[in-house]
């Protein structure tokens, strides 16, 4: 089963300024659908529009970790923010709703100053649920990201073991992991081994190359290797390239060829 690749449109295409532009450009150039880091300050609708005229699906939605629907530190791990932490699922049901992504995902990003790891984590544990809740109403999973705190200091999840320990003790049905490679080679070994192993709770993959966040071949990982084994174990949801084109986004896409041509 040949992969499909989906492209962050916060970081791919920057050369048309109008981000729901980038959708057509997106679909010129051959991909299956698409992503954005921040999405809410887009009107969905008009998203919509673009999405059905050009045929593209949405690969996943971020919350919005911040406080008020925006950007900024994890008001899911802060005690007594749990009314703020809704209003940001409530925001994410919305473009769920429209939009219809394979899934919604929760970045394990830092908590604000003066709030320790632990706090943060068991905070974060009885947050989740009413995330995985709300989304599974209409029917879309909900994936925990787990980031490097090389690039993303004081996150407090930074690994898919402290992931899994997660999942396991909420132990939701319409939980899962957002994998992502630009992150997890900073923090885990085998990282094919690793996907294999939670293949089945794995409902998006995210790439770009180690260190300059580049397109794969820009850096340290051996890409081919890690799409082939994706390949070759079956796995059948979004691969979504979130890195920065070296050069022209449509330059950056020569490293697909091969994969173009084996689908």
């Amino acid at each position: 089963m040949p992969l499909k690749f989906s492209a962050n449109l916060t970081m791919m295409f920057t050369e048309v300024d109008d981000r729901i532009a980038r959708i057509g450009e997106a679909a010129e150039a051959g991909f299956g659908a698409c992503e954005y880091i921040f999405i809410y300050d887009l009107p969905v609708d008009d998203i919509r529009r673009e999405m059905d005229r050009t045929g593209l699906e949405m690969s996943v939605i971020n919350i919005a970790v911040g406080e008020g629907v925006q950007m900024g530190d994890l008001v899911a791990a802060v005690p007594g923010k749990e009314d703020k932490f809704r209003e940001n699922v409530d925001a994410a049901v919305k473009y769920c709703a429209a939009l219809r992504p394979t899934a919604m995902v929760i970045p394990a990003y830092r908590p604000p100053e003066g709030i320790s790891r632990e706090v943060a984590v068991e905070t974060f544990k009885k947050n989740v649920p009413y995330a995985a809740d709300a989304l599974g109403e209409i029917g879309i999973p909900v994936l925990i990201e787990a980031l490097s705190p090389k690039l993303r200091p004081n996150s407090i999840l930074t690994t898919t073991a402290e992931v899994m320990e997660v999942l396991e003790e909420v132990n939701h049905p319409n939980l899962g992991i957002e994998y992502d490679a630009f992150h997890m080679y900073q923090t885990e070994d085998d990282m094919a081994g690793v996907v294999e192993k939670h293949l089945d709770l794995i409902g998006n993959i995210q790439i770009a190359d180690v260190p300059g966040r580049g397109e794969p071949g820009t850096g340290e990982i051996d890409y081919p290797a890690f799409l082939g084994a994706l390949d070759r174990m079956g796995y059948d949801k979004w691969v979504a390239l979130e890195y920065e084109p070296t050069g022209s986004t449509l330059d950056s896409l020569a490293w697909m060829a091969p994969w173009k041509n084996a689908a």
